[in-house]
């Protein structure tokens, strides 16, 4: 160029647009099998595609070829402050241009869809900035005239741009970047009164507009992100089935159990290609057997990403350590809430991690909540990438049954989504009753059963169900830890789970429930292994890698009950193993049973007639028994979840970034006690000074009810007085019944 361009303080327009076309290259190859099934499913040939991909790409930086952006380049490169208020976004100009040149290439060689849409210019617009009816992410640009050019950087951009696009083998169309005018053209096209709000309601498959945009738009963050970063594209993982066979054995070894080769439930995940079922006891290898089944399928398919997903973030961060010891580091991701928070202090924690990848699916592999995939539904976050890298990849989904109605349904919607667009899905749970077995095998048609046999026989631990509340079982928990005997007690709320820690003070226990600081928790799931007692709430029974010797718990429905037995005798090597189910308390009812159910009486009537020693199959049978008459299809929660996502997209009209939340129907999880992130009052000095990251180590989640008597907000930190130590986690300065319902 004769007058160098920048894109950025240390990228030149052209040495930008250079990387990104590189990354380009790479994000295609493995973008190739997704590409053709949305052509098969939406009339359009690969290369057309690619084509209006590249086009995105080669001309999304275009609009930076202005005198304000340049001006601010300058002044960033000279050291100096600059002027943000004079800037103009550069995105609404290369709309502009691409506009023109997107109709240009409908001249040439045709729309990609059946009607015309500039999907790619769109595509560009809104690649840093919500995309949606209001155009508040360009607000202030809306009333300003059209920026100044530099034309000598634009022709060359122009340029660079056809060059770029005969290297692929295609023709650069004519683009005359002339009376450009970004505000009005984008309220033409998008605003309230837009264009495409009546080609929408006329287009015959608006998920074709959806599918076809979200694709666009992926590649080019793809493109745009890692040329900016300097980092080769590293889109699926190189680890093979061999590979990892050899580090499960290692790992056995380094953990003293003895190996003698893979669990045929293993074997037949490790070799089935396509939607799988697995159902499996606590303890089989779950966890090794979906990654066996996850690295054959992404051979089949010819590469792709592996999401996994589980029901909370305290089990997503625990898988998370494990795939990265089998993957290596940067080639696996976290995505939740609180992920962050989880590598601070870690050398890792700045530069070499890109929380942006970790958060849109872009690792090779990636482990996250549900609701992380669920989001997409209601085009929430960097949804557009979400939606194409799920869509070429195999989704683990562990704990299935772990679901209410509501989340369970947007499940079911969009793993039907993606396997329809090409994704190939795990669904695993220890105890899997056939309700929703039916409804998973409907949703995944031809969706192989995998179940563990081998252990259907065995009987891990004895049962006895006795009519006593939990805490009468004092003298008994005594004298079991008195003996040696590693003890575990869990109970349906906070609330008790704190009495019962003041109760047995003297015996040294751990609480563990959800109502800590990020810092506490952690601090305690180290301890667990050495303690010798712990009292603990629901958050035991998913995923936590613990193994006691004796439980004794408040009733609960059967599959939980399970759950929590499996953190007993966990390598069924122990004898003299026993589960003490007692009574449940008036609270269990008001969590289990809100919805009029008699779950917990039928749960406790089950066990009670059942096997002192109960095998897998009497265990599977408990739960058919007490789930027998279940119909959670017909469950108005679980119906109105089903229409979801229908309605959102209805709302956002296939394309656009949801600015506000329709609470009613587009959230991931039904709570019935809403509660909130806020920090404990006596950490006011504390979190003073930390940046928001560090602050979020010292929040808890409090009732909202409570929090709106008892906050105090600084600034924008809420901080809630109430009574908090590292013992006991959270309480109230006062103890109504509510208390009790902490879960």
């Amino acid at each position: 160029m004769s007058q160098a361009m920048w894109a950025k303080p240390d990228q030149t327009y052209a040495e930008h647009i250079l990387a990104a076309y590189t990354a380009w290259r790479a994000t295609v190859e493995g973008k190739r099998p997704l590409i053709r099934r949305l052509g098969e499913r939406h009339g359009f040939e690969e290369d057309r595609f690619l084509q209006r991909s590249l086009f995105t790409v080669v001309l999304h930086d275009v609009g930076k070829n202005i005198l304000p952006f340049q001006r601010m380049m300058h002044a960033l490169r000279s050291g100096r402050r600059p002027a943000w208020s004079e800037n103009y976004r550069h995105e609404l100009v290369s709309y502009s241009v691409m506009l023109r040149g997107s109709a240009a290439l409908d001249r040439q060689d045709g729309p990609l869809l059946d009607i015309a849409m500039p999907l790619d210019a769109l595509a560009v617009l809104g690649h840093h900035k919500r995309l949606n009816p209001d155009l508040q992410s360009f607000a202030r640009e809306l009333p300003l005239p059209p920026p100044k050019l530099c034309e000598q950087g634009v022709r060359d951009a122009l340029d660079l741009a056809a060059t770029l696009f005969e290297q692929e083998g295609y023709r650069f169309p004519s683009v005359a970047p002339k009376n450009l005018y970004p505000a009005r053209e984008v309220r033409e096209l998008i605003g309230p009164e837009g264009y495409f709000f009546k080609f929408y309601e006329q287009f015959p498959d608006p998920a074709a507009l959806r599918e076809t945009y979200a694709a666009l738009k992926a590649i080019l963050h793809y493109a745009d992100w890692y040329g900016s970063a300097g980092k080769p594209v590293n889109y699926t993982l190189q680890t093979g089935s061999a590979d990892l066979r050899s580090q499960i054995r290692d790992r056995c070894r380094e953990q003293n159990i003895p190996f003698t080769g893979l669990r045929p439930f293993q074997e037949a995940c490790a070799s089935t290609s396509g939607h799988c079922i697995a159902i499996a006891p606590t303890g089989s290898g779950k966890t090794e057997g979906s990654l066996l089944w996850a690295l054959h399928n992404i051979a089949d398919m010819g590469g792709g990403k592996l999401i996994y997903l589980l029901p909370t973030m305290v089990t997503a961060n625990s898988i998370y350590r494990r795939l990265e010891e089998y993957f290596g580091k940067g080639n696996v991701g976290i995505s939740h809430s609180t992920a962050s928070l989880l590598f601070l202090g870690e050398e890792d924690s700045s530069d070499a991690r890109d929380a942006l990848f970790d958060r849109s699916f872009i690792q090779p592999a990636t482990v996250a909540t549900v609701d992380q995939l669920l989001t997409a539904g209601f085009n929430t976050g960097k949804w557009t990438l979400i939606e194409a890298n799920a869509a070429n990849s195999v989704i683990v989904i562990d704990e299935i049954h772990a679901y209410d109605p509501w989340t369970l349904a947007l499940i079911l919607r969009s793993i039907e989504h993606f396997a329809h667009m090409g994704a190939r899905c795990m669904l695993m749970s220890a105890t899997m009753p056939e309700y929703l077995l039916d409804l998973l095998q409907t949703t995944l048609s031809g969706a192989a059963v995998i179940r563990d046999t081998s252990l259907l026989a065995s009987a891990r631990n004895a049962f006895e169900v006795v009519d006593a509340k939990i805490e009468e079982m004092s003298d008994r928990i005594e004298e079991a830890v008195s003996n040696g005997r590693k003890t575990l007690v869990v109970v349906n709320s906070v609330g008790k789970c704190q009495d019962l820690t003041q109760t047995f003070a003297d015996l040294d226990p751990i609480c563990y429930h959800s109502k800590f600081t990020l810092k506490d928790r952690s601090d305690k799931e180290k301890k667990i292994d050495a303690s010798s007692l712990l009292i603990a709430t629901q958050v035991v029974e998913v995923s936590l890698d613990i193994d006691f010797d004796l439980m004794f718990t408040e009733c609960a429905p059967p599959d939980a009950l399970v759950q929590r037995a499996g953190r007993v005798n966990r390598r069924r090597a122990k004898k003299d193993t026993t589960i003490t189910i007692c009574r449940p308390s008036c609270v269990s009812r008001k969590i289990y049973e809100h919805n009029g159910t008699d779950i917990l009486a039928r749960s406790f009537a089950a066990f009670q007639a059942a096997p002192a020693r109960p095998t897998e199959t009497d265990l599977t049978a408990i739960v058919e028994q007490v789930y027998a008459d279940t119909e959670i299809a017909e469950e108005p929660r679980f119906l109105e979840a089903s229409r979801a996502y229908a309605e959102s997209q209805r709302r956002l009209h296939g394309i656009y970034d949801n600015p506000i939340l329709e609470t009613n129907y587009e959230v991931t999880r039904k709570i019935d006690y809403p509660q909130i992130p806020v920090i404990p009052l006596q950490f006011r000095e504390i979190v003073r000074d930390l940046p928001p990251i560090q602050r979020r180590c010292y929040e808890v989640k409090m009732p909202l009810w409570y929090v709106k008597k008892h906050r105090e907000i600084r600034g924008d930190v809420v901080f809630c007085d109430m009574e908090y130590d590292t013992v006991l986690g959270a309480r109230f300065t006062e103890r109504p019944e509510e208390a009790c319902l902490f879960i």
